[in-house]
């Protein structure tokens, strides 16, 4: 998606809206056909029927998307709302910023932010590389993708980031068998439990004005 957004910030400088929904597609593709594959191959392992899994999952194209717009416009009440401690959206708040600083082409970002950019590009390659080179020190070389995100989000993301990572290396080291059955469930807990209660607590706060706005009034 990055790579779209900055292939379009020199094709067309200056438009943003070109920016995001041309990125948006290539990224929301990819990570739609990973997910669905991830989905048939679980189904594989369990011996789930094929055709009936992928039935399922044409159905809920059109379930998630009519559930996740009226979802958004229901809870979400503008956009400027987005990015505030209300809704962080840190994703959504990255493709901004680089749509916002591609605004005016690459030219417009400066040499600093170019060089940036470069090395960046060429830090995420090194990193990408060195398990391949040095698999026996694999266990030693930072994230490519963790490291990206530690820059691009807020400050705290990457601190919990870190915490949740020192948590499960600790419980692998000291209970590896537990940690092996129930690290990712655990976190997968957490993670999906973070979400829900944001929603709850945005109905918690705004309930009659949601239910007035679900119901036309």
């Amino acid at each position: 998606g990055k790579i779209t957004q900055l292939t379009f910030g020199v094709l067309s400088p200056g438009n943003m809206t070109v920016n995001l929904m041309s990125a948006n597609v290539t990224a929301a593709a990819a990570r739609s056909s990973a997910d669905l594959l991830t989905d048939l191959k679980s189904g594989y392992l369990l011996g789930a029927n094929p055709r009936k899994q992928f039935i399922a999952q044409f159905a809920g194209i059109f379930i998630g998307t009519l559930v996740t717009v009226l979802s958004f416009r229901l809870l979400v009440p503008d956009a400027s709302v987005l990015g505030t401690d209300q809704f962080s959206a840190p994703a959504a708040q990255t493709w901004r910023a680089v749509a916002v600083a591609l605004s005016g082409g690459i030219r417009s970002l400066g040499p600093v932010k170019t060089w940036c950019i470069v090395g960046g590009g060429l830090v995420g390659i090194v990193l990408t590389l060195l398990p391949r080179i040095f698999p026996e020190r694999e266990h030693l070389i930072p994230s490519p993708a963790g490291v990206g995100l530690a820059w691009t989000f807020h400050w705290y993301y990457g601190l919990l980031f870190f915490l949740g990572g020192a948590l499960g290396w600790w419980a692998e080291k000291r209970y590896p068998k537990w940690s092996e059955e129930f690290t990712f469930p655990v976190a997968s807990g957490w993670i999906a439990g973070e979400s829900l209660m944001g929603v709850a607590l945005v109905v918690w706060e705004n309930g009659p004005e949601l239910l007035r706005k679900l119901l036309g009034g």
